[in-house]
């Protein structure tokens, strides 16, 4: 799988499974590669990955079909172009508040004439061996894609929806309930009004979306057209597996009371 494709896929109507990961052990990652998800999700934005241990990371991945994405933790193009330039296949931007926002997100993956990114990709063109072939491809491989989860981004949903470059959103239900002043809560009437706009608008527009949070039910997002899908993360697989367990145990094996 590369970028190209992941994102005709997502254009096509066609769903992919991914999943987030958030623990920093890149025997993690080996284990998750060859599983058979599309893509997975690094957490920048509320993880402690440093620069050195992402790209080790990344390199987990190498020789399997699935892609590593990296929400940042800012709409910062010289991070952007640093995680790039270690690997990542493309960025997640949080907290996007406006249409000029969600440009210059597009504008900090995007070489000249498109975009900004400065030109220095190390791991992407091996090391220089492969730089022209890159450069060359590197705008159409690129993934973009930017969190709904503000109030301001709302407001200028249609702009951003029609932004040239934009590969998809992720619809943030818990942080744009907090926007809309639900506290968080997005089962209340103003934030479920608000992702149902999101929604409608993202499926007029033909912009591939999804959600942030991988503990909703991924198969009733699809069913509203969310081809984008987390289908958990690391932290939860493991948790839940392991209270299935004790579960199972506490079940089967102690005494009943």
């Amino acid at each position: 799988m590369d970028g190209l494709t992941l994102k005709r896929k997502w254009r096509a109507g066609q769903p992919s499974a991914g999943m987030w990961l958030r623990l920093t052990d890149p025997t993690i990652v080996d284990m998750i590669g060859d599983l058979g998800f599309d893509w997975v999700m690094f957490d920048a934005e509320h993880i402690a990955y440093d620069l050195q241990p992402l790209q080790a990371l990344f390199m987990a991945l190498k020789g399997t079909a699935t892609l590593p994405l990296l929400r940042v933790y800012d709409n910062d193009p010289a991070y952007i172009k640093r995680v790039l330039d270690i690997g990542a296949a493309g960025v997640l931007v949080p907290q996007i508040n406006s249409a000029a926002e969600a440009e210059a997100a597009v504008a900090a993956v995007k070489y000249p004439p498109v975009g900004m990114r400065g030109t220095g990709p190390r791991r992407p063109s091996r090391y220089g061996r492969n730089f022209t072939e890159y450069i060359n491809s590197a705008n159409d491989q690129t993934i973009v894609l930017v969190m709904m989860e503000m109030a301001g981004a709302l407001k200028e949903i249609d702009q951003i929806l029609a932004l040239e470059g934009l590969d998809g959103i992720i619809i943030g239900p818990t942080d744009l309930s907090m926007s809309l002043g639900c506290n968080g809560d997005p089962s209340l009437p103003v934030a479920r009004e608000a992702i149902s706009t999101i929604v409608a608008k993202a499926t007029a527009a033909g912009m591939p979306f999804g959600t942030g949070r991988p503990m909703d039910d991924q198969f009733e997002w699809a069913s509203r057209g969310a081809r984008i899908l987390a289908m958990g993360d690391d932290e939860m697989f493991i948790q839940n597996g392991a209270l299935k367990s004790l579960d199972d145990f506490k079940q089967k094996l102690l005494p009943k009371e």
